[in-house]
Formats: structure tokens, C-alpha cells, sequence
């Protein structure tokens, strides 16, 4: 599978400079301080970012905020969320960032700062079957997919699957095993690293691409915005997606999964 997390940082500052140039009339009057802390709704969702059994913030989400806040000298305050939680929080202005996937929608109702990771969003069923893996194949039978998450258009408009919402893909991992779902939609880090946690085979399964490159982004709220924040934060991305670091986190041996931590700790 393709794993890419290399994005043109010109393209990316340029859109970014855009937006907030075009929402700046908006704050900048009561501008904060840029050393003022900053909040973000994580998605609670494993192994992106979850709760740890001894109460500690884990996941790559969580490394990549707390490097963020490392590289720009800009407090960042994490707040673990239900993802439609933290989408709420976003478009409210409770928080100032969020990192989700990108989806047109939230392009317009919040101001899409940087790309920070690319996922192949992958289709996956027991490797002993035989049907094809495409929502049209699919027609009437059960996949499973984490609730709240946006997994393309085509996901979003089908009508024919029937979508079983769950909270963790080792519940539908599950599922999947007790033959109570056809299938399981999600991104190849998700998947991969809830195999690796249960030390199971990746051959276990059989997939097919649904969706390549979907983009996990930055974004800022334009509830409560911070645009001398995320002008910081997209050049600290940008640094960090030149050197490797970001794929480090996603794909690389990274604390973005440490030993010891289980998955249930994270449900």
C-alpha cells in the first residue's frame, strides 16, 4: 500500500495565508498573544490518539500536537474527545484546532490550516472469502466503519451497504472474525496498527484500496481563531514532513503506539 505524507509546503502555506487572510478582518482586533495557550478536540479514537491505563494522552495525534507545541513555543492544550464531539467543538469555537480527516464540509465551516499525514482508506475482509471488495459488490451486506468519520463521498452518499458504526476497529475486527460483518472501512494506519497491537498477521486479511491519499488536516476554527497559531504550526508541519518526522509518526517504530499500552485502554 501506498504510504505518503510528503505535501508541497508552498502550496499548502499559500492556501493557508488565503484563508486567513480572508477571515483576519474577523480578530485581529483582540488578537491573543501568540505565547497564549491554544486548545484542540483529539478524536478519541485508537490508535490515533486514546487514554492510556495509567491515565496518560497516547497516540500519534497527541505526539504530533505536542511536537507542534514544541517546535513553536505555543502551549497547546490536548482535549481527548468523541469525534463528533470534537467536530462539534470545532465548529462551535469551544476549541481553536482539531486534526480530522478532510471532507468538503468542514472546508467551509472551519479554515483548513495544513495537511499533516496522507492514509489509503482500505476496504478489508477475512482473507478466506472470495467476494469482491467494492461498495457496489457489497450491495446489502454489513460494513463496518468508526462512527462520526468522514471516508469519502462515496462512502457518505451509498445507500446500498448496510454501514455498521463502531468505536474502535478492534471491535470490528471482531465482528469481522464472528462473520457478523462483511466488511471493515478504514484507514491503513488504523487497521495495521490494531493488528500489530493484537499480534496478529496483516495477512489475516485480504484489502483493496477505497480511497488513496486521504489527507488528515489541521484545522482552525473560525469560531476562535488563531491565525498567528497556525501560521506557526503549518511552517512546524512543514519542517517536519521535509525531514521524515511525520511519517516516523504514522508508519515509523514512533510513541505513537507504546509498548504496553493495549486496546482496551483505549475503548
Amino acid at each position: 500500500m501506498r504510504r505518503v505524507t510528503r505535501f508541497p509546503a508552498l502550496i499548502a502555506g499559500g492556501l493557508l495565508v488565503a484563508a486567513l487572510v480572508a477571515a483576519s478582518s474577523l480578530v485581529f482586533a483582540a488578537e491573543p498573544a501568540a505565547e497564549d495557550a491554544v486548545t484542540f478536540a483529539i478524536p478519541d479514537v485508537w490508535p490515533w490518539a486514546y487514554e492510556n491505563e495509567a491515565g496518560e494522552l497516547r497516540g500519534s495525534l497527541i505526539e504530533v500536537a505536542n511536537r507542534l507545541s514544541e517546535k513553536t513555543g505555543i502551549p497547546v492544550i490536548p482535549r481527548l474527545r468523541p469525534l463528533r464531539r470534537a467536530i462539534f467543538e470545532l465548529r462551535t469555537g469551544d476549541v481553536n484546532f482539531s486534526i480530522l480527516f478532510q471532507n468538503p464540509e468542514l472546508d467551509n465551516e472551519a479554515v483548513n490550516v495544513s495537511p499533516i499525514t496522507q492514509v489509503n482508506l482500505l476496504l478489508a475482509a477475512m482473507a478466506d472469502s472470495e467476494y469482491p471488495l467494492t461498495l457496489r459488490a457489497l450491495k446489502g451486506k454489513r460494513v463496518a466503519y468508526i462512527r462520526g468519520t468522514y471516508l469519502g463521498d462515496a462512502f457518505e452518499q451509498d445507500t446500498d451497504v448496510v454501514k455498521v458504526p463502531v468505536n474502535a476497529i478492534s471491535q470490528a475486527l471482531e465482528l469481522l472474525s464472528m462473520g457478523r460483518i462483511s466488511a471493515i472501512l478504514a484507514s491503513d494506519h488504523n487497521i495495521y496498527r490494531t493488528l500489530a497491537a493484537q499480534n496478529v498477521s496483516r495477512d489475516r486479511l485480504r484489502y483493496h484500496e477505497h480511497v488513496p491519499g486521504q489527507k488528515g488536516t489541521l484545522y482552525m476554527s473560525r469560531e476562535a481563531l488563531r491565525p498567528e497559531a497556525a501560521l506557526r504550526f503549518s511552517a512546524a508541519i512543514a519542517e517536519m514532513d521535509a525531514d521524515g518526522e511525520l511519517h516516523r509518526i504514522f508508519y515509523g517504530k514512533s510513541a505513537s503506539v507504546d509498548e504496553g499500552d493495549t486496546l482496551l485502554s483505549a475503548q
